[in-house]
Order: structure tokens, then sequence, then C-alpha cells
């Protein structure tokens, strides 16, 4: 179901305790519950196939979650996804609770 076997999101560590609250809270700042949900998936790993199976929605309507997504973070793509999410756990402090979106100085969110 997903593009890594789940043990390699296994939290480990003070680092792997970062990732994980870095992805938790990712985008909440300026996404929707749902498309920060669906953001977390990609950047998992998912397939919109697959994202769609799992939250009962259509393919189609994660393709409209995903064009959200890259609006409201002004992305062009998933890859560019993946970069901000490196940038935000990079300029994140350990143990936030926060969007990591905030520490960074691009000024997207508000």
């Amino acid at each position: 179901m997903t593009a890594l076997p789940p043990a390699a999101f296994a939290v480990t560590g003070a680092m792997g305790r970062h990732v994980t609250a870095t992805m938790e809270h990712f985008g909440t700042s300026c996404l929707s519950d749902r498309e920060a949900e669906v953001a977390r998936l990609i950047l998992r790993g998912h397939s919109s196939k697959v994202i769609a199976r799992m939250l009962g929605n259509s393919p189609e309507t994660v393709k409209v979650f995903r064009k959200r997504i890259h609006t409201k973070l002004g992305l062009a793509s998933s890859a560019e996804l993946f970069t901000l999410f490196l940038a935000a756990l990079c300029a994140a402090p350990h143990g936030t609770t926060d969007d990591p979106l905030i520490h960074l100085s691009w000024g997207f969110v508000e």
C-alpha cells in the first residue's frame, strides 16, 4: 500500500520523533484538516488511488485535494511538496507542536 515499508516510518530516537512530529503538524496552519491528511499520505509515498481507497473517496476527489494543496502552498509538483517538507523539517525546532511551515521565512503561510 505504500512506497516504503511501514518500518521505514518507525520512530527511533530524537530524530525519529522530530520527523514524526513534523509530519503530523505539516500544513496545519494553512491547509484544511483533509488537505493536511492527504499531504501527509503523499509524503508517505501513497498514490492518489491508494489515498482514495484509504479515505473512502474517489481518485478524482484526491486529485482535487492535491491541486488545492499545491495552490495553497505555491507548489507545482509533488517533488516540490517533498522539498518543502524537508525544508520545514530542518527549520522546525525539536519538540515543537506548531506547523513546521511557520518556521520558514517564505511567507506563504498566513
